[in-house]
């Protein structure tokens, strides 16, 4: 049986079957400050941004738009980026929220703040729970992540989301639905580990995603970490691990990323984000100085800009993204 997360976008289409190209906005993205425990050699925010933002939302702010995002038909949140979630103190009260709204969020963290009494209430959340995880070798994780420990921690965390998420699998529509997951960002000093990866995560029952390393960030100046040119194919890193936990059938025919093409992105800030991961600094608009449905028109418009414009199944992924940015293409009519 084909294991899928929950509230992942193939989730959504191939059990649920809803047709995301079709709704007024089926996920928000919400990034929590930029702060993070780890300086992760491959990480997505950009160096200068380390120390944090300022002008964040607060608790106010985001129980408006969850109940926006509700009342537009929303689906799922994501909380993934750009820093490490669970250092903010916004987290947590999302979730809740988004849950007593009979919302899903996918919770993307790198895991080292977790304890039981987090995970066990995550547990009985609308969550599915994502650990982020490059690599099985002590040193090579430690030397990567930049924090000495942390990898003993990561693996004692992974089993205890293990221990904790045991038992939410159900069988759907021919699918196994699971609630917890790994997620492998693939990069040329973790590529023999790959094989290895998805027994650990078979013997724990977790759902084994994986993705490209994407050129942007920390690993714009890491072409050393890059993946060579005969496994860019996203088909073919996708065949690596179990179901993506981002992937949609687009009705062009293509792969995209559905979370993004889809979704609405918020950064911790209020400026609206062309993707979660990427894009941080364009100057589009500030969800507080404008409607939800206006954020949401804008989002629209700049997704479809992206998605015609660039090839690849994620936008910061594409070759081009770079020159996207640079020349303001999400601009261009």
């Amino acid at each position: 049986m084909k294991p899928v997360l929950v509230s992942s976008p193939r989730y959504w289409s191939k059990i649920k079957g809803y047709k995301l190209h079709e709704l007024p906005i089926s996920y928000m993205s919400l990034n929590q400050d930029s702060k993070c425990d780890a300086n992760c050699e491959g990480c997505f925010r950009y160096p200068v941004r380390k120390q944090g933002l300022q002008n964040l939302l607060n608790m106010a702010d985001y129980t408006k738009l969850l109940n926006e995002f509700h009342a537009y038909g929303g689906l799922a949140l994501e909380i993934s980026g750009e820093g490490e979630p669970l250092l903010s103190e916004h987290t947590l009260p999302i979730i809740r929220d988004a849950t007593k709204l009979g919302v899903w969020t996918t919770l993307i963290t790198n895991g080292h703040k977790l304890t039981e009494d987090v995970t066990n209430e995550l547990k009985n959340l609308k969550v599915a729970l994502v650990l982020s995880l490059h690599s099985l070798k002590k040193e090579n994780y430690e030397k990567d992540c930049g924090v000495p420990g942390n990898y003993d921690i990561k693996m004692k965390n992974i089993d205890m989301v293990s221990k904790y998420f045991y038992g939410t699998s159900w069988s759907e529509n021919g699918y196994l639905v699971r609630r917890a997951a790994v997620h492998w960002t693939l990069q040329m000093n973790n590529l023999v580990e790959v094989a290895k990866a998805r027994r650990f995560c078979d013997e724990r029952n977790l759902h084994f995603s994986i993705a490209p390393l994407a050129h942007v960030g920390h690993a714009a100046e890491r072409p050393d970490l890059w993946l060579p040119e005969d496994l860019k194919r996203i088909e073919d890193v996708n065949n690596l691990g179990d179901e993506s936990i981002i992937f949609y059938d687009d009705p062009s025919g293509r792969e995209v990323c559905g979370t993004c093409k889809y979704g609405l992105n918020v950064g911790a800030d209020g400026n609206l984000l062309l993707d979660a991961h990427g894009g941080y600094e364009v100057d589009i608009a500030n969800i507080r100085e404008i409607s939800f449905q206006d954020a949401v028109e804008i989002q629209h418009r700049v997704s479809k800009k992206m998605f015609d414009t660039l090839d690849s199944f994620c936008p910061v992924r594409d070759p081009n993204w770079q020159k996207f940015l640079e020349e303001k293409w999400y601009l261009k009519v």
